[in-house]
């Protein structure tokens, strides 16, 4: 085979191709190579790679796990074709660990892999990174270090936190809001743990207060001997944050302040794949959601720290997770 002659790469993003497909084009290819697969966890995305007549499908990626491994479901769909089980709902009852919950329809859902080790090994033509790594021979972290030092603090809501886990409940003088379904339940515990909180109805807000995490972040950014980044899964936490030190840099989806200051506060979001550079800078991470390894959301975490560590790390780095009493 010639390569110049006979083969032809095309290279598409995804919302490139979804709108050449609904004018009508059609693709075909021997080979469909989707680069950070584990993204393509919606309906409409499946949907997409199903119009695209193909002999081969590789997916590529470093952190498999989207939606706790939910997104293992769309992957069998476009690389097999099918998934086994085939119904959404049947494929999570067999692979998942389902959980009573009583805001969602079903009255159970989804909260990890039962199994994720066997699933995996029996999930046809699935190359593990360990196995990468083995070939590579690759020297961990560039030959540095990484400390981590888990700190356990008191709530900073406890009364408030106590009865919004039993009656899905705040009350602020004479207001009260609701959390609605599981993500507004993890956003409102976030707020009661980490921040004071006041009510703009229908939401629960973070406010400036001087709760325990506060005050240990104040120590940290008064005492850093060299630059720091801050994480946190919200925008709205990051903001507070900003607002008791405005001498930080501050890095959110709809702003981007002072970044070469020697401490930022960032949101997860805007430090996600793609974002390189930072190896050089930062030699302390302080992160206000980490996530335990047992989790289906632990891989996210890595790609996380892999902002500033990993195969591309400049210098030994610590990492401090903050983590609540009673969690």
């Amino acid at each position: 085979m010639n390569f110049d002659d006979d083969v032809a790469c095309s290279i598409v993003t995804d919302r490139t191709l979804q709108n050449l497909i609904k004018k009508g084009e059609k693709f075909e290819c021997d080979v469909l190579i989707i680069d950070e697969w584990q993204n393509m966890s919606s309906e409409k995305q499946t949907a997409l790679y199903r119009k695209i007549k193909r002999k081969y499908t590789i997916g590529l990626s470093a952190t498999p796990i989207r939606k706790k491994g939910q997104n293992f479901y769309p992957l069998e769909k476009t690389i097999f074709g099918f998934a086994r089980p085939n119904s959404k709902f049947d494929w999570q009852k067999t692979h998942g660990n389902m959980v009573y919950d009583p805001f969602t329809f079903s009255k159970e859902k989804w909260e990890d892999f039962r199994d994720y080790e066997s699933y995996i090994n029996n999930l046809p033509n699935f190359f593990r990174w360990e196995e990468i790594e083995e070939i590579e021979n690759a020297v961990e972290n560039n030959g540095f270090d990484i400390k981590f030092y888990p700190v356990n603090i008191e709530t900073g809501n406890p009364e408030r936190l106590e009865k919004f886990r039993q009656l899905n409940l705040v009350t602020i003088g004479k207001n009260s809001v609701m959390a609605k379904q599981s993500f507004g339940r993890a956003t409102f515990e976030r707020y009661l743990n980490q921040t004071g909180v006041a009510i703009d109805f229908p939401k629960l807000k973070p406010v400036n207060a001087d709760t325990p995490l506060m005050l240990k972040l104040d120590g940290l950014i008064k005492r850093a001997p060299h630059d720091m980044l801050i994480v946190s899964k919200s925008k709205q936490i990051v903001n507070v944050i900003k607002e008791r030190h405005p001498e930080i840099g501050i890095w959110t989806g709809d702003r981007q302040e002072n970044i070469d200051k020697k401490i930022v506060v960032a949101t997860s979001q805007v430090l996600g794949v793609g974002v390189d550079g930072l190896q050089h800078k930062y030699q302390t991470i302080v992160i206000l959601d980490p996530v335990d390894k047992d989790s289906g959301e632990y891989d996210d975490y890595r790609q996380l720290l892999w902002r500033i560590t990993g195969s591309r790390q400049q210098h030994d780095v610590n990492v401090i997770e903050f983590y609540f009493k009673g969690e």
